[in-house]
């Protein structure tokens, strides 16, 4: 048995099951209707999402606590003649205090998603990373540009 099951339910849309847990997603086309994701989205929610829990996996090894912490997916399409996803920026935010050791282990913990590495070697994945600073909630931030 699959894991999803994708059914079209006509109008350029499609309903997403998964048979693990019954729960239902609506996709859309992009460009037909805007309140249902698209598969560009879902595709960067995969993405976010697999690079929080390579984080949270890595903290709760280390005792550390990432809950709280937020992804920004933008995904951008090009190529000719086909579309295809060209680049994704990731933004990641970690609302908590963390060392600069701890902070540049999240960060490679983020990268090693395995998701990260499915792509083209020409799809441009660019990430940025903002943890707080100190307990006053300053933020510092790092980004890192990577072709796979």
């Amino acid at each position: 048995m699959s894991e999803v099951e994708i059914t079209y339910t006509g109008n350029k849309e499609c309903t997403v099951l998964s048979t693990k847990t019954g729960k239902r997603v609506a996709v859309a086309c992009p460009t037909a209707k805007v309140e249902e994701l698209g598969p560009g989205s879902l595709v960067g929610a995969g993405l976010g999402s697999c690079m929080l829990i390579s984080m949270a996996s890595y903290a709760e090894r280390h005792g550390l606590d990432v809950v709280g912490a937020q992804a920004s997916v933008n995904v951008s399409f090009g190529g000719k003649p086909q579309s295809r996803i060209s680049a994704i920026e990731v933004s990641v935010r970690v609302p908590n205090y963390f060392g600069k050791e701890e902070r540049v282990n999240l960060e490679k913990a983020a990268g090693a998603c395995p998701i990260k590495h499915s792509f083209r070697s020409d799809t441009a994945i660019s990430t940025h990373f903002e943890f707080d600073t100190a307990l006053s909630g300053s933020i510092s931030g790092t980004s890192v540009q990577h072709y796979f």
